[in-house]
């Protein structure tokens, strides 16, 4: 159909006609971190005073930074000129110094956060249109990581899956425990044998009681890390965000030039709003959703001030723990739906 995306033959991703690249010999891998979701905000001390700030930019006690953290993560799952990032204009000051080993075209800015969902899918088409069948591993830079060696070693397993489903989309669920707060729940259904478990459906930040009852049940905390060839990707947006996805192609084969930052139009901003209030009444496409099984690593997905609050008294250090339990505030909701 005219001005839609279109998934041909295997690996080939074509808009209005044109070829745009070939399935490569093996897949290569990409990352999009996830910068510009909006979340719980805090203090941070800024030379002589502290400003509110995205709690992606707090190090809770340390000098690297969650937004550094999930750099690094992608860093040693691709390459580093595979790295693609979202960050919202607003807070440039706080990305910028940071994403200096990433290409100016591999940054997606929004005017605002809150906006990750859609320069999530200006990433993801992008990778897309070069590669469709990269593997590409979404990372949320908004999370707090204890034991780093077992996410890494997760990543990698799902990333080298011989069988890894083509049709499928991969997420990582978290083995959770009693001090988890504020979290979203996988429901799982039948293996079969897999090392990868459907998803049958997701509890969104239950009761603590539900959230215990779920987890004896076997149910695995949601990462919001998703794993999916490019190609696969780009067609869930097409089924479920046609108009905006029709949109962000035509604005991404316009304006994406070597060296110049990738900004998204406040209109083309505006219209996905406006559609996306009606996204939740709609059935999602039928993409199969797996999930790989996690040891606990200590995961936050700091949804809330009380998770931020609860992790600020595992700190080592009673002042700054004091800090982060009395300097927090709640941003703009994610416009209706989360990133």
């Amino acid at each position: 159909m005219r001005g839609a995306l279109a998934i041909g033959a295997p690996g080939i991703l074509n808009y209005r006609g044109l070829r745009m690249t070939d399935r490569p010999l093996s897949p290569s891998r990409w990352c999009i971190v996830v910068a510009d979701a909006a979340g719980p905000e805090w203090l941070v001390p800024d030379d002589s005073h502290a400003q509110w700030a995205p709690v992606q930019y707090c190090g809770f006690g340390e000098p690297t930074t969650m937004l550094q953290k999930a750099l690094h993560r992608a860093g040693r799952i691709s390459h580093a000129t595979r790295v693609v990032v979202t960050v919202a204009e607003a807070h440039r000051s706080r990305w910028q110094q940071a994403l200096w080993f990433t290409r100016p075209e591999h940054r997606f800015v929004s005017e605002f956060s809150g906006w990750s969902s859609l320069t999530t899918a200006a990433a993801v088409l992008s990778i897309a249109a070069r590669a469709p069948d990269a593997l590409v591993t979404i990372l949320p830079a908004r999370c707090y990581v204890a034991d780093e060696w077992t996410l890494t070693v997760a990543l990698h397993r799902a990333l080298s899956e011989r069988t890894f489903p083509v049709d499928s989309i991969v997420t990582l669920g978290m083995v959770g425990v009693d001090t988890d707060v504020d979290e979203n729940y996988l429901l799982l259904g039948a293996s079969h044998g897999r090392p990868t478990v459907e998803v049958s459906g997701v509890a969104r930040r239950p009761m603590e009681w539900v959230a215990r009852y779920l987890v004896r049940q076997g149910a695995l905390v949601a990462s919001d890390i998703y794993i999916g060839r490019a190609s696969t990707l780009a067609l869930l947006l097409s089924k479920y965000w046609p108009a905006v996805t029709h949109k962000l192609l035509q604005h991404i084969t316009r304006s994406i030039t070597p060296g110049v930052e990738n900004h998204i139009p406040p209109s083309l901003a505006r219209e996905a709003l406006h559609v996306a209030r009606r996204m939740s009444q709609d059935r999602p496409p039928s993409i199969p959703l797996r999930a790989l099984r996690v040891a606990h690593c200590g995961w936050s997905g700091l949804h809330s001030p009380r998770a931020i609050e609860r992790l600020a008294t595992l700190q080592p250090n009673p002042s700054h723990a004091c800090l982060l339990t009395h300097a927090y505030r709640s941003s703009a909701i994610e416009h209706g739906h989360a990133t």
